[in-house]
């Protein structure tokens, strides 16, 4: 999506919660055909055990009739909001997958089933919606078919609305195998209309694109099922035995794997290490032709055990799916295209690393994709060295051609000390202050949202003006936290600031002011002291004073039984939700929240259901231009987050801030998944296709 226009986004995520209000509607409507129309099918169907189980669950869905049509659009709401942050529409991951039992694996298979019935049904309108999506690049990374309102996700929101449901697991699966056609005809006129609203807006569909590779989030074609995957995660793999006599001998090596490193530590040149790594590539070990398909075959025929070659072929699947991944730049594809030998080689010794985080392999993979997404073009600075790093790597677990995984863990060393030594020490440093800061930050705003609520139910604060209690509730709350989180005596009202409340409420109340303690210069004096103590700014602190000043001012008027002067009314100094001093947004490289006149009432940005961002996850910032981050911390309450770029400088912002650019669109997801996990994942859903 790296043309994507912010009113474009602001469009799609309208479209979606368009989409989702429609929900109980359509559920509605699905439910009136299904009762209507399946009766008369239940009675075609010879098998009279099957039939009695549809009208069962007929009889079911109309008993709970209302309840699913008001409970699906948040069922719904959940399944986008999951889309959206990137995570795969089936539980079936590549991890999870010896976990499963066979009635999970049942309940899939009708998901998958329907999602692919009810995409046929409703083609002829979800193909122009799709176009038009295409056309204004806001599908996601990985197809325009992974949008999160495709037929998948709709199958998958009433699976979540079944489970939620008190009905049996037997009810469950027939409402999965057949509601989901009678769903088809409104959900095709939804299709209609959000095509529609994008073409009203300026939307354009582009010509048809000639096709290209397979995106990581399509199937392959492959003869792997489902339970040789599971059999093989579970350790059903014989190790390699011994080489019988008259067979080949294994292939000898070149050097030794320390002397592969030695050779090359003092070569970090890229264009050095490109120009031999594609010239070992025009001439493949162990292969005639030089072709990749010839090396793979050649490995095949080394496979002495189905683990070992059911294991070669997830090698072949994942590298594919890895090295066509379009979030990853055409030299780190080709870079994990050049690893495919030194797995194979891999998978025939060790044919389970793939499922084993610890792993060097699966570590060295994960870094080194997860790190290239910091760029999103080659020229980028830093990217040249990152890249050094890589190739460097990758030349060494080619260079040794030994088996097992000693040679991965030198390359991952090596790696590590070449990103090390391009990472400048300040930029190591920064984000140690930077989650200092936050952490700081978030305990005072925490505290300072409890004294607040406790200020608000004070007696004598129920008919003070809204403003002064805006300023008490805000950045006097935070001038009290501060005392109490730096003080380690014990005491009750460390600094004496809850004096200024009373002098605060009591002076601004026409029936208090009389008795206000503090004369109004000693009480202008602590807050100027107050304020400075948490370096509130200034500016700020100058027009919270006049605006006090002018109420106490009005107060003693109408305490004196006369009208006050006329006058403009005092602006409110803008407010925040979370408030960082100064020095701490320094620190931390903080993105201000949108201020406004008042805190009390500002309105809730209009969004989807907050989207659960987990470090690691990658976004592209719009500022001056497209920015690639990665939320590396978020705080322990959730109210903070920093975000790192690939030059090592930190950024920051607050939960409401967060939400508000995924609402705007000048933020938006790149990857939320670890991109070897998707890999593999992939690999999971086409064994899981090839199953059906």
């Amino acid at each position: 999506m790296s043309g994507t226009q912010p009113q474009y986004q602001a469009l799609y995520r309208a479209c979606i919660k368009e989409a989702a209000a429609k929900g109980a509607t359509l559920m509605q409507a699905t439910l009136r055909r299904a009762l209507a129309e399946l009766p008369a099918q239940a009675e075609a169907i010879s098998d009279v055990v099957e039939r009695n189980l549809l009208l069962d669950a007929l009889a079911v869905a109309r008993e709970q009739q209302q309840a699913l049509a008001e409970a699906y659009p948040q069922a719904l709401l959940a399944e986008f909001a999951q889309a959206i942050a990137g995570d795969r529409a089936t539980p079936l991951s590549f991890d999870s997958l010896p976990l499963l039992v066979d009635e999970q694996l049942q309940e899939n298979v009708h998901v998958m089933r329907a999602g692919e019935a009810l995409a046929q049904s409703v083609q002829a309108q979800l193909a122009p919606f799709e176009t038009l999506l295409a056309a204004a690049r806001l599908a996601p990374a990985g197809g325009v078919q992974r949008h999160p309102l495709r037929p998948e996700i709709y199958v998958r929101a009433l699976h979540r609305l079944a489970r939620q449901s008190p009905v049996s697991a037997i009810v469950r699966r027939r409402w999965l195998r057949y509601l989901p056609l009678a769903m088809a005809p409104e959900l095709a006129q939804g299709y209609e209309q959000l095509a529609a609203t994008l073409a009203a807006q300026g939307v354009v569909a582009a010509p048809p694109a000639p096709p290209g590779p397979p995106a990581p989030g399509e199937d392959r074609e492959t003869q792997i099922t489902i339970r040789e995957l599971q059999k093989l995660l579970a350790g059903d793999a014989a190790p390699m035995p011994a080489i019988e006599a008259g067979e080949p001998p294994p292939p000898d090596f070149s050097q030794t794997v320390p002397a592969a490193l030695t050779a090359l530590q003092d070569m970090r040149k890229v264009d050095q290490l490109l120009l031999q790594l594609r010239q070992r590539q025009a001439a493949m070990p162990d292969s005639a032709a030089g072709s990749r398909a010839d090396f793979r075959a050649a490995v095949h025929r080394e496979a002495r055990t189905p683990a070992q070659a059911l294991g070669l072929e997830v090698v072949r699947l994942m590298v594919e799916n890895l090295a066509d991944d379009p979030r990853l730049l055409p030299p780190v594809q080709e870079a994990v295209r050049d690893l495919e030998p030194a797995l194979l080689r891999l998978a025939l010794a060790d044919p389970r690393f793939f499922s084993d985080r610890e792993h060097p392999a699966r570590q060295l993979l994960e870094e080194a994709t997860q790190r290239s997404l910091a760029w999103s073009d080659t020229r980028a600075p830093g990217f040249r060295e990152f890249l050094e790093g890589l190739l460097q790597a990758v030349e060494v677990l080619l260079e040794t051609r030994a088996a097992g995984a000693e040679p991965f863990e030198v390359a991952l060393e090596a790696l590590h000390e070449a990103w090390d030594d391009a990472q400048p020490r300040a930029r190591r440093g920064g984000r140690e202050k930077a989650v200092r800061a936050l952490v700081r930050a978030e305990q005072r705003n925490l505290l300072a949202d409890r004294i607040a609520r406790q200020l608000r139910q004070r007696p004598d604060a129920l008919d003070v003006p809204p403003e002064a209690l805006a300023f008490l509730a805000g950045p006097w709350a935070q001038v009290m936290a501060q005392a109490r989180l730096r003080d380690d005596t014990g005491a009750d009202d460390p600094g004496g600031w809850s004096s200024v409340v009373q002098g605060v409420l009591w002076s601004v109340q026409p029936a208090l002011c009389g008795r206000a303690g503090a004369q109004p210069g000693q009480l202008a004096g602590r807050i100027e002291a107050g304020l400075a103590s948490i370096d509130h700014p200034a500016g700020e602190t100058a027009r919270w004073q006049a605006l006090l000043r002018k109420l106490r001012v009005q107060a003693q008027f109408k305490a004196a039984g006369a009208e006050p002067h006329a006058s403009e009314p005092a602006p409110l100094p803008p407010g925040v939700d979370t408030w960082l001093a100064p020095l701490e947004m320094h620190d931390s490289g903080f993105v201000p929240e949108l201020r406004t006149p008042s805190g009390w009432d500002r309105p809730e940005p209009e969004t989807l259901p907050p989207v659960e961002l987990r470090p690691g996850t990658w976004v592209d910032v719009l500022g001056e231009g497209w920015e690639r981050w990665q939320l590396t911390w978020a705080s322990p309450h959730g109210l903070l987050f920093l975000f790192a770029q690939g030059n090592g400088a930190s950024r920051s912002m607050t939960r409401r801030r967060l939400q508000e650019m995924l609402a705007e669109g000048s933020l938006r997801l790149v990857a939320t998944q670890a991109v070897v996990d998707g890999a593999l994942d992939a690999v999971v859903r086409a064994a899981w296709k090839n199953s059906l």
